[in-house]
């Protein structure tokens, strides 16, 4: 089984088996024996109680995995920072990128830098433009916003005035998910979206 093999298996578990799965991925490079540590970068795009807890779990992983360095950075909803950050673990020698991009378009050229130094690049919860990468983790945000779309329509018996309140502008999962939302409530000519506003993710925003 080569690495990308491994890493693609990541779409087919539970998230928490794919974080132990993730560091063992690293020493899957070789065929041959090695002493030296395989290091993950890890690069998130923003800091929130739900990345801290991933963060924790794949630190929890390591204890298990003694033969693995996490590298761990986090952009502050920045896009030039996170490409430097992304350029600065890439430099330092890491064996795997786990990468969530603040924007679909921010880091595609960054990313696409990282595949040519031979690293393997995850892309977890957010999408971006290239197609480089080795594997991505997530939800389904389409099917998300579909879902949202057709509970709408059941409260509002399918007709009236929606004000929606997104993500981040220019994220995947606020892309996708407004797009299934609008995919959804077509069904029902009498329900319109009449304004839209950017939440960025965060409660003083949204409010």
């Amino acid at each position: 089984m080569t690495t990308t093999d491994h890493l693609i298996q990541l779409l087919r578990v539970p998230f928490s088996a794919a974080l132990a799965l993730l560091l063992s991925a690293a020493t899957l490079s070789s065929c041959e024996p090695s002493t030296r540590k395989r290091v993950i970068g890890v690069s998130q795009c923003s800091e929130d109680s739900w990345r801290y807890k991933l963060v924790s779990e794949l630190q929890q992983a390591t204890y298990f995995n003694d033969d693995v360095e996490l590298r761990i950075c986090y952009a502050d909803d920045d896009n030039v920072r996170q490409a430097q950050q992304i350029d600065s673990l890439a430099r330092s020698g890491i064996d795997l990128l786990i990468v969530s991009p603040n924007q679909v378009k921010s880091l595609s050229e960054c990313i696409d830098g990282v595949v040519k130094r031979n690293i393997p690049v995850i892309l977890y919860d957010r999408k971006a433009n290239s197609t480089e990468y080795t594997a991505f983790m997530g939800a389904d945000n389409y099917a998300i916003g579909q879902m949202m779309g057709e509970y709408a329509a059941g409260l509002m018996g399918g007709r009236g005035a929606v004000v929606e309140i997104s993500g981040l502008n220019g994220s995947s999962p606020a892309l996708e998910r407004h797009k299934g939302f609008c995919d959804a409530i077509a069904s029902y000519p009498q329900m319109k979206i009449v304004e839209s506003g950017e939440g960025d993710w965060k409660e003083p925003s949204g409010e």
